[in-house]
């Protein structure tokens, strides 16, 4: 539980900062007025041409805010993904006959870690040379996998764990890392709301 606790603080940290540096995303449209984005518009662009006009429309400031939030997603990555691994297998322990089901969800996660590792190098490289390129299918297949697979993960454990605590079947010895857990979720809501 101690690990889950470390993951979970590492994730809300890096999630804090990712929010904070992206209230600096915006480019211009070709009417040259501001547009404000977010991550996801980078990571589903309806084609690369569009993705490759978006960095091109962003000023030098805003290119090296979108490289450090992908560098920052690199340690918030080390945060998400053990966390939703740990959280499969712990329910996976509790649950007995779904063990397998839940190692293989964990499983599941390095492979969405993999993936979003390699759609943030694309898109490092892609502000370096926002050109209209042939991986743009690949860079797609690795988004919409990661996504599949890390909320996949969450989905099926978080309503599991929710029942064991609601119907008190879970070990005396996990009520301070739970409360930790809520703790710290409450005070990044917090932060989250200063930081907007």
């Amino acid at each position: 539980m101690l690990y889950l606790l470390i993951t979970y603080t590492i994730l809300l940290i890096t999630a804090i900062w990712m929010t904070k540096i992206a209230r600096r995303f915006f480019f211009r449209d070709r009417d040259g007025l501001r547009r404000i984005f977010n991550i996801l518009d980078l990571e589903f662009p309806v084609s690369d041409a569009e993705l490759a006009g978006m960095i091109q429309n962003m000023l030098p400031g805003v290119r090296k805010a979108v490289r450090l939030h992908l560098w920052v997603d690199f340690l918030f990555m080390l945060g998400f993904y053990p966390f939703t691994a740990m959280l499969c297998l712990i329910i996976g322990y509790k649950t007995g006959i779904g063990a397998y089901f839940y190692s293989m969800m964990a499983a599941l996660q390095g492979v969405a870690w993999g993936c979003d590792i390699l759609e943030n190098i694309y898109l490092l490289r892609k502000l370096r040379k926002p050109e209209p390129g042939k991986q743009f299918g690949t860079y797609s297949f690795f988004v919409y996998t990661k996504f599949i697979l890390c909320y996949a993960g969450l989905g099926v454990t978080l309503p599991v764990a929710f029942y064991f605590w609601m119907t008190g079947d879970f070990e005396q010895a996990t009520v301070p890392y739970a409360m930790a857990l809520l703790a710290e979720t409450a005070l990044a809501v917090w932060l989250l709301q200063k930081v907007k």
